[in-house]
């Protein structure tokens, strides 16, 4: 009997500790004090209008490794992104959206025990400001307006060397999708 409890007691103790240790043994590619720069290139939003067009939309993002969060890293940065967007409705009636959004980024990072790769979730949360014109055939009319830049982004970066890596996010931002590089310094 009390070896039976012995083993139930080791074998609870793996059931929970190692799961735990396996996790503090996460290989991270983004730790505490990491600096990453990316810069991305993608198919480009409308953010405010109809969802017909296209047009193409640049980002750039720096973040730092701020805080360790159990087997990630939680960051803090931030971004600048410009995109355009357009369509022609046959009627000689032509819409344009330009944005410029500029913000705050955080995201929390996580390895998954994969050397060089890192995926992410996060929100950026800022200024963005339209420049959007549409022509009829009564002529030119447009506005300008200022509003918060609110989005979510799900991303990967697998890392070549120690430095430099490719990086793809998704999401509700300047762009739905966009690949590009990165860039990391310790």
């Amino acid at each position: 009997m009390k070896k039976c409890f012995i083993c139930s007691l080791v074998f609870l103790l793996l059931i929970f500790c190692l799961p735990g240790y396996m996790l503090a043994q996460t290989e991270r590619s983004i730790e505490k004090g990491t600096w990453v720069l990316g810069f991305g290139v993608g198919p480009g939003t409308h953010y405010f209008g109809n969802g017909l067009g296209l047009g193409p939309a640049v980002k750039v993002n720096f973040e730092t490794g701020m805080w360790e969060l159990g087997p990630g890293v939680l960051t803090l940065g931030g971004e600048a992104a410009f995109s355009m967007f357009w369509h022609h409705w046959g009627t000689d009636w032509d819409e344009t959206w330009i944005n410029m959004m500029f913000g705050a980024r955080s995201a929390y990072h996580y390895g998954w025990n994969v050397k060089r790769l890192d995926t992410y979730g996060g929100i950026p949360l800022g200024l963005g400001f339209t420049l959007h014109s549409f022509d009829e055939q009564t002529g030119y009319k447009g506005f300008t307006p200022f509003y918060p830049y609110l989005g979510i982004f799900l991303g990967a970066s697998y890392f070549f060397t120690d430095v430099i890596g490719i990086n793809g996010e998704f999401g509700y931002n300047v762009s739905y999708a966009n690949i590009g590089m990165v860039f990391k310094v310790k």
